[in-house]
């Protein structure tokens, strides 16, 4: 279980695809989107963001987003 809630404001995104790199980089050492744990998806200027069954909700992908996109807040930690 990922250590960070990760949520999406859709309307934010630009498709610049640095959430999928930075992903990329830290799961496999390269810059390769098509392994990222996240996936963004563009249509007629339209963003979507789906993440993989894989995706360990590190919180990479919110910090290399710019835009507002993503964010990632720490899960609380039960007793």
């Amino acid at each position: 279980m990922g250590k960070y809630y990760i949520t999406t404001v859709i309307e934010n995104c630009s498709g610049c695809l640095r959430c999928q790199l930075g992903c990329s980089e830290a799961n496999t050492r390269k810059f390769k989107p098509i392994a990222a744990h996240i996936h963004v998806e563009m249509n007629d200027g339209d963003c979507a963001i789906s993440f993989t069954d894989d995706c360990i909700a590190y919180g990479i992908c919110a910090d290399n987003c710019f835009y507002g996109a993503l964010t990632k807040t720490v899960k609380e930690k039960s007793s």
